[in-house]
């Protein structure tokens, strides 16, 4: 069934043209129509859903690149103060914790928080990554399924670890290759010191078969190079790069916070992409993003933190504001909007163009080409947002998800969350 906008203003995300204009939302091809280009015939129109966008903005929704589900509901847990926040008490008083009590139902719930967080936020694609190791047959397809059931796309990976033995690594890497013969995934591994040199060659060999690459958290925190330097006398990114995991297009290596100019000239060197999470790194007391080589692929993701896209679009800009490395608004804006590019680049499914934001403007600024970015990075509000479409289908509308009941949903959440707090 076909959606009709009518009314409204559409911005071009790349070339930023605003159009006044109908458009014609097609749920099948995934593609738009604009009466502004040709107007419709009656015919065209005939038992369209209509919506009335007069005084709204219309652009494509927001993609994420990074998102861990199963931590969604880690809100709940001891805020530390800063003095006492180190990367060990949240793996230890967090993670940890929460892992210990996985299994379906708290994977479900934590999935559709995710989801749910998400589709409101205007996302409608997440790059998703798991990592539980006590319950692992069936982890990606519960994920999957909450997310499917907002209407949310997702691109799935499970993180390979050794901290519960090689076993339960083999184990996880064998449900993630096993997902992603039937569904849209990667591979995964936790970290660099999390993963043995059987665990990088078994990853490989995957990847290489698939042609198809891998996503995995590098220098997060300076443990990682640290243990990696003392197990295997190799900083980071350079064991990655000779693992030959860098060579694919759909590779993604997370955070990066720790690198030098050396690994940064390694990253450059190869085709995988690097996903920043500024709110989850801020949260967690993690030293910001070095935005050295911001316009190379750099893309931008919300980890667990429950912010939207636009938010670490705004954190990535302000936290270099007092450092050599200043960037733009429009870098920030880049890196916000490449992830866009990865997929199409990749061809994974769930992001084409009518998947779309609709949004009002409650400032008294007139939006333009000039002024539009500015207006994401100091005054856009999840709150203007009226209408997220997925795929062609309208999945919130007025601040409510339309293909799940919500409160019945965050009732299921509540009485999981119960579990961990």
């Amino acid at each position: 069934m076909s959606l009709l906008l009518k009314n409204g203003t559409y911005i071009n995300i790349d070339t930023l043209a605003f159009t006044p204009t109908d458009i014609l939302v097609d749920e099948t091809s995934g593609q738009l129509r604009f009466s502004a280009e040709n107007p419709f015939t009656d015919a065209e129109i005939s038992g369209a859903v209509t919506e009335d966008c007069s005084s709204k903005y219309i652009m494509h929704s927001f993609a994420d690149g990074y998102q861990r589900p199963c931590l969604s509901m880690a809100f709940a847990h001891k805020e530390f103060d800063q003095r006492q926040l180190t990367y060990f008490r949240y793996l230890s008083q967090i993670l940890w914790k929460v892992d210990a009590m996985m299994d379906e139902d708290l994977l479900y719930a934590s999935a559709l928080y995710a989801a749910i967080t998400a589709a409101k936020n205007g996302t409608t694609f997440a790059v998703c990554r798991n990592e539980t190791s006590k319950y692992i047959d069936g982890a990606l397809n519960t994920i999957k399924k909450a997310f499917d059931q907002v209407g949310v796309s997702t691109l799935l990976s499970f993180a390979a670890s050794q901290s519960d033995g090689f076993n339960t690594a083999l184990k996880i890497i064998d449900a993630n290759a096993a997902f992603a013969s039937d569904n849209q995934a990667i591979m995964g591994i936790a970290a660099s010191y999390l993963a043995t040199n059987e665990i990088l060659e078994t990853v490989e060999v995957i990847c290489r078969k698939n042609q198809k690459g891998v996503l995995i958290n590098v220098a997060e925190d300076s443990l990682d190079q640290a243990n990696t330097m003392r197990d295997y006398k190799r900083r980071v990114v350079a064991r990655l790069y000779e693992s030959g995991l860098m060579n694919y297009t759909s590779s993604i290596l997370t955070n990066a916070n720790y690198v030098d100019d050396n690994e940064r000239d390694l990253i450059n060197d190869k085709p995988a992409w690097v996903v920043h999470n500024p709110c989850g790194n801020f949260q967690r007391g993690i030293v910001p993003f070095n935005s050295k080589w911001i316009e190379y692929n750099i893309m931008l993701g919300t980890d667990f933190s429950g912010a939207s896209i636009i938010d670490s679009m705004r954190t990535a800009y302000y936290q270099t504001l007092s450092t050599e490395n200043y960037i733009t608004t429009q870098q920030a804006y880049n890196s916000m909007n490449a992830v866009h590019k990865y997929i199409r680049l990749n061809e994974f499914k769930g992001d084409d163009d009518n998947n779309l934001v609709v949004f009002s403007n409650p400032t008294p600024m007139a939006l333009d080409k000039s002024n539009f970015i500015k207006h994401l990075a100091y005054n856009f509000s999840n709150r203007d947002i009226d209408m997220v479409i997925s795929d062609g289908r309208i999945i919130v509308k007025d601040g409510t998800t339309t293909l799940v009941d919500e409160k019945e949903a965050l009732k299921l959440c509540a009485e999981q969350l119960k579990r961990i707090t």
